[in-house]
């Protein structure tokens, strides 16, 4: 059973995290293998779903009703580049219990199949995608497996200072009212 260390029993946000971060968090040792990749959960928005009607879920039930939509981006680093600029992100099904401290996946095979619904896009463009699901309530933007030193040495700088992204549509819409 999944408990901090004060016994408390976690919540549905941080049981999908730990979901999630079991499933895709990989420490490639970057700072001393140059083969390596990191892996790590940039982002994630998630919504509860209450009462969804079988004939509006997004694929057939057979087993486990979820009990959260879960929009995940993905970030790596790797050895020979540093930390990537473009990110891959994916919408998720869970069945969240609380009270027996699970969350796991619904449609596996259906949501693993496909290719991510946002790829290769930006970071600033991630952030904006993945809050069209809700605000995120995890954010990772900097490599969790290597310290502000290691990604000086191999990104050049260090990211922490990490800016909010305008959204498209603002940007789009001073563009066009600058030409009226």
């Amino acid at each position: 059973m999944a408990e901090r260390p004060s016994g408390k029993k976690l919540t549905a946000n941080e049981l999908v995290l730990k979901k999630l971060k079991e499933t895709f968090e990989r420490n490639g040792n970057v700072a001393v293998d140059s083969s390596g990749t990191n892996v790590w959960v940039m982002l994630i928005a998630a919504e509860p779903i209450f009462d969804l009607l079988a004939e509006n879920l997004p694929y057939p039930l057979s087993g486990q009703k979820p009990t959260h939509r879960v929009r995940v981006v993905l970030r790596t680093t790797d050895a020979q580049s540093g930390t990537n600029p473009y990110v891959d992100g994916s919408d998720f099904f869970l069945a969240v219990d609380e009270l027996q401290q699970t969350a796991d996946f619904v449609w596996e095979d259906e949501s693993f199949g496909d290719d991510p619904l946002f790829h290769g896009g930006d970071v600033a463009s991630a952030v904006l995608w993945a809050k069209e699901l809700g605000e995120p309530f995890h954010v990772q933007y900097n490599n969790p497996f290597l310290d502000k030193e290691q990604r000086k040495a191999l990104n050049g700088h260090d990211q922490d200072d990490y800016s909010e992204p305008t959204g498209r549509r603002e940007q789009v819409q001073t563009k066009e009212e600058d030409e009226t």
